[in-house]
């Protein structure tokens, strides 16, 4: 032991190292989880474009990197839920984290936290979005197949002499010619 030091000052001094890195392993997680949004976000606007455009080839290398982000999103997710059962010894609940975060004395962990809570909203609206226009077009698209196949929609199938549905011998004539 330092005779130059007293045992009050180490112990500060540790207290200190200590606080300061639970703070960075926090704030590290924290920032992880703002660059993963906003790195999803704006692949679910570009996924946006590429759907309105029917671009299949584009959807496809933006759903190769968008799985990999949800991936790393998911388990920054629970890295934070367990430093929060490590310090407060609670288990897990948002309105418990909230509450920790805006008793955390550092100022720039209660701003990525923020922004991070703005951010979420965001992305689910953009991805609902983006599930609401490949529905439409679906649907469209199932509404031209019929029309081709001589499918009327909401038609209940009729049966011939042979067995066959009327749909089966109208597709059977539209694909002949």
């Amino acid at each position: 032991m330092n005779p130059f030091i007293s045992t009050q000052t180490s112990k500060d001094s540790l207290s200190e190292q200590n606080k300061a890195s639970i703070e960075s392993t926090l704030k590290n997680i924290l920032v992880q989880e703002q660059h993963c949004l906003d790195l999803i976000i704006q692949l679910l606007k570009t996924e946006n474009q590429a759907i309105v455009d029917r671009d299949i080839k584009s959807m496809g290398h933006l759903l190769d990197k968008k799985l990999p982000l949800l991936s790393k999103l998911g388990q920054l997710d629970k890295q934070r839920q367990q430093f929060f059962e490590q310090q407060t010894g609670h288990a897990y609940h948002p309105n418990a984290f909230s509450r920790f975060i805006e008793q955390y004395p550092s100022e720039d962990i209660q701003i990525i936290w923020h922004t991070i809570k703005e951010k979420l909203p965001e992305c689910k609206t953009q991805n609902e979005l983006n599930g609401r226009i490949i529905n439409i077009k679906k649907n469209n698209t199932e509404k031209i197949l019929q029309i081709l196949l001589g499918r009327p929609a909401n038609s209940t199938p009729t049966y011939s002499h042979l067995g066959q549905t009327n749909m089966q011998k109208r597709s059977a004539l539209y694909t002949a010619v």
